[in-house]
């Protein structure tokens, strides 16, 4: 990745263009709102990749020198110093300075980084509940995964293609036209999926190898004589390149059809350049060439040092501080570069590389090893930190699974979970994420009331009945886990008490509070009807809320509607002080709260309307733990000496302990409402 092959002729305007993607990256990552379309850097690697790879290939080919051996071989002298150094560092600063849950994901990271499926990994956690992007320090590689995969398959079908004879570029140019239909199809409906997996971003790297197939078939001479036209084109690349910098954004559906900017951009530059005013002056020019010669170890160091900041410190960070973290990681990759990058590239048999690559598999392991030992939480000796740390856990049979004991058929599908497996269920919970985390607090208190509690829930999903989300089409299969659950306790006679729980909020707003990412980015709510263009998202949950309502109280169910917890604008860990050694101090927010002012604009934007449907059925019990988890001032993450959250939005386990302790009374009430009882809206009070 970023490097020069020794086998082609040097272009120093090459590793201008270098120079300018890793510091477009860089400045994004440092000063997003400097640079936002910073990110396309790393589509103008793809096509320089691309075109020297395929250029080595096609070379080899030509020579009748090519094997599968050696040029696997350069590729781990090339990319494995740099990439175990910094992998191996990262690790090694986890073990001083990250939190348990921190640490375990940074050896997932480490883990799939070295085994080149760092992009898989990342496309698997981009749902839901997936850590903030600037909490993981190896999130980059995925970028390398990219590429490594391509070059795992792009040799083999050079070498089958080339062997046939003819058409290798026309063959390439319909690959290529391919992966990027599936990139403008996927990036509006599945934009992680478009953005991490290698079928939507092949045409990128192929583009690069059209142009050396293109250069090729011309002996290697330029595409234009030195003149107006070569200027001009040079001039085009550049400014496609500007305009991607400028005009792509985070809200854009990329990569897609934005992505023709800085591709595009590349592959005038590297097909013009030479020559030119501007690949003389700006590219070739000797800053610009230092910095493209350390541009992939800069690449790597980058990332991780920010990250690790930025979790250590928390919150906004200083400019200086920024700054700095740019500054070392320009000093580490010239250090890299100039100690262990180039020499060991250099170095000659198979031992070098055999040594390499063992290294990579025991710092992989180790990796692996952290991650499946749970980040080693006796790294921590501090007792509350420990305990705060393990706090923001929710293994996975904490939100249940599909077998839910003998009560409760086996093809019913969701989260299940049940207080007591010996006995019929009393009262079930119904709803997403949020109801799950309400379960374990409820259960224990209810269980204090002989009432035996059943769960159903799906992640992300609001359980209703006839309602589902759509992504591109198809079912996020809502209505499945809804209508299973719901068509179960209506056949049930001992459920005489439904709880519906969710957040409702991102429900209906499709957005969250803490700003860091859109819940409902590219997801279509639809109803019994289906898609209505007549409804908005917010109307089309509202009206399935009505809905399941009157279906339940029909079928003589109590109802119990739990709203919303209060949701942070910020990240929970960013509460807990630790210690861990004499030169880092994790130091915690001044106020682990967010004003209640801001909770209460943030309710005006669902409650009024969700409300006004609740209020049509007196007979369903409303519990709103606002006013539990509030005072007139704020709402708080930590209450009693309890951390309430283990994010910005989920409650802790001890936090659900917590506020069902003080919605016991709430739901004591509640449940021993007859049905045809008008209630009052409980929960209300300042807590």
């Amino acid at each position: 990745m970023f490097l020069v092959s020794p086998v082609l002729t040097y272009r120093p305007d090459i590793d201008g263009l270098r120079a300018i993607a890793v510091l477009a990256v860089v400045i994004f990552h440092a000063f997003p709102q400097a640079l936002p379309g910073g990110f396309v850097g790393v589509d103008v690697f793809f096509v320089i990749s691309g075109y020297l790879i395929s250029s080595i290939i096609f070379k080899a080919l030509d020579g009748g020198t090519f094997s599968f051996a050696d040029f696997y071989a350069r590729r781990v002298r090339r990319v494995f110093p740099a990439l175990v150094l910094v992998v191996l560092t990262s690790l090694l600063l986890g073990w001083a300075v990250l939190l348990p849950d921190e640490y375990a994901q940074l050896g997932k990271h480490a883990a799939a980084g070295l085994g080149f499926v760092a992009n898989v990994a990342y496309w698997m956690e981009s749902g839901y509940f997936d850590t903030a992007a600037e909490l993981k320090p190896l999130l980059h590689l995925w970028s390398l995964g990219v590429e490594e995969q391509f070059y795992i398959v792009w040799p083999a079908v050079v070498l089958l293609l080339w062997r046939f004879g003819s058409g290798l570029w026309w063959a390439t140019a319909g690959l290529a036209l391919v992966s990027f239909g599936i990139s403008v199809w996927l990036s509006p409906v599945f934009p992680s999926a478009s953005y991490f997996l290698p079928f939507s971003r092949a045409w990128e790297l192929l583009a690069g190898a059209m142009l050396a197939l293109a250069l090729r078939s011309r002996g290697g001479q330029s595409f234009v004589r030195p003149g107006l036209l070569q200027e001009t084109l040079v001039g085009l690349g550049l400014v496609l390149i500007v305009l991607a910098l400028v005009l792509v954004n985070k809200t854009r559906d990329f990569p897609g059809a934005w992505a023709l900017l800085p591709v595009l951009g590349a592959v005038l530059l590297i097909a013009c350049a030479p020559g030119s005013w501007i690949g003389r002056r700006l590219l070739s020019n000797r800053v610009m060439v230092w910095l493209g010669l350390i541009s992939f170890p800069l690449y790597l160091w980058h990332w991780p040092l920010l990250a690790f900041l930025r979790i250590v410190k928390g919150g906004e960070l200083d400019g200086q501080l920024l700054l700095a973290a740019v500054g070392l990681a320009i000093v580490l990759a010239w250090l890299t570069y100039r100690l262990i990058e180039a020499p060991v590239r250099h170095l000659p048999g198979w031992r070098t590389v055999a040594a390499l690559v063992l290294i990579c598999v025991v710092v992989g392991g180790q990796g692996w090893s952290t991650f499946n030992r749970e980040g080693m939480p006796f790294r921590l000796k501090d007792a509350q930190a420990k305990e705060e740390a393990g706090a923001m856990a929710w293994p996975s049979h904490l939100s249940g699974s599909e077998a839910c004991g003998d009560g409760v058929p086996e093809h019913l599908v969701g989260r299940c979970l049940v207080a007591d497996v010996t006995r019929v269920p009393d009262v079930a919970l119904i709803g997403d994420s949020h109801a799950n985390h309400y379960y374990w607090g409820l259960s224990r208190e209810l269980a204090s009331m002989n009432l035996n509690l059943l769960q159903f829930a799906a992640e992300g999903c609001p359980l209703l009945f006839d309602y589902d989300l759509l992504q591109g089409g198809e079912s996020q299969g809502c209505r499945a886990v809804a209508m299973s659950a719901f068509q179960h306790v209506l056949d049930t006679s001992s459920i005489h008490t439904v709880i519906l729980a969710g957040r409702w909020v991102a429900a209906m707003t499709g957005v969250q509070l803490a700003g860091r990412s859109d819940v409902g980015r590219n997801i279509v709510a639809v109803g019994r009807d289906g898609v209505s263009v007549s409804l908005s998202r917010a109307e089309v949950l509202i009206e399935a809320v009505d809905r399941t309502l009157s279906v339940l109280q029909a079928a003589g169910k109590r109802v119990i509607f739990l709203d919303s917890v209060p949701e942070l604008d910020f990240n929970i860990r960013e509460c807990i002080a630790w210690e861990p050694n004499r030169f880092v101090k994790r130091i915690p927010r001044t106020e682990c709260e967010v004003s209640r002012e801001r909770i209460e604009v943030r309710a005006e934007q669902y409650r009024p309307a969700l409300y006004h449907v609740l209020e049509r059925h007196p007979a369903v019990s409303v519990i709103d733990p606002v006013g539990y988890m509030c005072d007139a001032r704020a709402c708080y993450g930590r209450r009693d000496g309890v951390l309430l959250y283990r994010d910005d939005d989920h409650l802790s386990l001890g936090g659900s302990y917590w506020v069902a302790g003080q919605l016991r009374d709430a739901f004591a009430a509640a449940l021993l409402r007859p049905l045809a009882t008008v209630p009052a809206v409980v929960g209300g009070g300042e807590g």
